[in-house]
């Protein structure tokens, strides 16, 4: 496994804000972290980072504990793609791509024609190199998104931790970002993406984490995590799920508020 929870506990401000979760991915799988707002996605996100402290458990990648790793083999190993990011300088493209090369060298090393090579690489992986020469504040919120996943790609990682990357996305901008993370884990990476959308994991997910006040509500496969009893405590309404086709014939799951 490229990812190992076990009895993860840990917060800020001297409390747990996560408490006692389990859950692994391998490489090619999909981790989605399904939840409503507030139940630590974003805090387990942290944790895994070695940004906020462990307080119980143990977090493995790629078999190592990550509490004895420095930051630099961190990075190495886990690639983070934050929800929104707005640099205060009118970076390239490129450029943003490249700062994902920065735990190959040091800080006193300027990038070589590797770097670009590699940054360029990235971009076309994505289907985003003609973006490679825009100023990376005039893109739309989709195209940055993809720009992010490339400077991810760049930095060579084995683990892709997706906070919520679909938030404010059009559907059509939302089907890019799930193809692309589709492609990584297609090319031998783990991706663990949070999402609001219940219908995220069961079209693209291998593994579900349904989360609730900072504990595992349920872990499994989509189809075993997705079902009305565990959503309905999860989101405190009640929830059906409906297995429809589409027009080629693939099933997909809908996950539907309903009321009395």
């Amino acid at each position: 496994m490229l990812l190992e929870i076990q009895d993860l506990s840990g917060g800020y401000g001297g409390r747990d804000v996560i408490h006692g979760i389990s859950c692994c991915a391998g490489a090619g799988e999909i981790l989605c972290l399904v939840g409503p707002n507030g139940c630590g996605k974003t805090t387990l996100f942290r944790l895994l980072l070695g940004t906020l402290p462990v307080s119980g458990g143990s977090i493995r990648m790629d078999g190592r504990e990550t509490s004895g790793l420095t930051p630099r083999e961190l990075a190495n190993l886990a690639a983070y793609i934050p929800q929104a990011h707005a640099p205060v300088f009118e970076y390239t493209v490129l450029e943003i791509v490249m700062m994902g090369r920065a735990s190959h060298f040091s800080a006193f090393d300027a990038p070589k024609a590797v770097d670009r090579d590699a940054a360029f690489a990235a971009l076309e992986k994505l289907r985003a190199a003609p973006l490679a020469n825009r100023k990376y504040t005039s893109l739309s919120g989709g195209q940055r998104q993809l720009v992010l996943i490339a400077r991810a790609v760049c930095q060579a990682a084995k683990i892709f931790l997706m906070d919520e990357p679909a938030a404010n996305l059009d559907y059509a901008n939302q089907q890019l970002l799930l193809e692309a993370a589709g492609e990584l884990a297609g090319n031998g990476r783990c991706v663990v993406m949070s999402t609001h959308s219940p219908e995220h994991p069961a079209s693209i997910g291998h593994k579900a984490l349904l989360m609730r006040d900072g504990r595992a509500e349920a872990f499994g496969t989509p189809r075993d995590v997705l079902v009305p009893d565990a959503l309905e405590r999860a989101y405190g309404i009640e929830m059906d799920v409906v297995a429809v086709r589409d027009r080629y014939g693939k099933e997909r799951l809908i996950c539907l508020p309903v009321k009395r």
